[in-house]
């Protein structure tokens, strides 16, 4: 199971204090992981920060997951609870080292992401029901970092970097503006349990209809800011009408606040 350039170069470029430790102990890290779940690696699954491979084992297939982040621990503190929820996979491990961290968790099957699904068959009801699962639910730990403060770091950088193809800092008059809604939000928010990355290739087609979210960014904020950040990259894959007001109602959430979240989060380019 070899790691791909494209990762390494990556995670060096992200994590160059941390990436060569990191790199040459996967191999003997992954070895022993497997051992342990009597599991079979299959293939290296692409991943931007992360190396992922997908396994057989006597319990159904399995995904074994390598991070450096250094905050991939509280990341796991959220998978757990989306585990929990029966809307991301269950975690059947979390496990730190001296470069990194490991998750072991069931893989979705189906396993196709929302960004390649078909528009003619998307059941908008279903794709929701994961958001409307987490409305309500406390955040999995006080110590995870709040949204607010990582959006308005983003806010407020002028030279920010980590921005999504194609796009550039926006223009100070738009952030400021989502300042101020951010500034409004954050006054009567309750910090709860809060996907952050709700991108189309974080969501994931299971069985029987189902939604599953992988991969969460690991802080606490709430689910209309999933709502309004899934509604808002699903637009760039598929045409959905109204796309924001079908994905809040059918969450159960509170349209208003969401569609607040959606001017900020563009703005922030998350």
């Amino acid at each position: 199971m070899r790691v791909p350039d494209k990762l390494a170069n990556s995670v060096r470029a992200r994590w160059s204090d941390r990436a060569d430790a990191w790199l040459t102990s996967i191999g003997p890290e992954l070895d022993e992981l497997t051992r342990q779940h009597s599991a079979t690696p299959q293939r290296v699954l692409p991943a931007r920060y992360a190396f992922v491979v997908s396994a057989t084992s006597p319990h159904g297939p399995l995904i074994f997951r390598a991070s450096p982040d250094p905050a991939a621990l509280d990341q796991a503190t959220v998978a757990e609870a989306l585990g929990r929820l029966d809307v991301g996979p269950k975690i059947h491990l979390t496990s730190s080292t001296d470069t990194g961290s490991w998750r072991v968790m069931e893989q979705v099957v189906r396993g196709t992401p929302l960004a390649d699904a078909d528009p003619a068959t998307l059941d908008i009801e279903a794709l929701a029901r994961p958001l409307r699962a987490m409305a309500g639910q406390p955040a999995p730990s006080p110590d995870l970092p709040l949204i607010t403060d990582w959006l308005r770091d983003r806010l407020t950088d002028d030279n920010l970097t980590e921005l999504p193809v194609g796009e550039q800092v926006a223009a100070k008059t738009e952030r400021a503006h989502a300042l101020e809604l951010l500034n409004e939000l954050a006054a009567d928010m309750r910090p709860s349990l809060c996907h952050g990355d709700a991108s189309p290739w974080n969501v994931l087609a299971g069985p029987h209809g189902q939604w599953k979210l992988i991969d969460p960014r690991g802080m606490q904020g709430e689910p209309e800011y999933d709502a309004a950040v899934l509604a808002d990259k699903v637009l760039h894959f598929l045409t959905i009408p109204d796309a924001l007001a079908n994905i809040g109602v059918g969450s159960e959430l509170d349209l208003g606040r969401a569609v607040r979240w959606k001017t900020i989060a563009r703005a922030a380019r998350v």
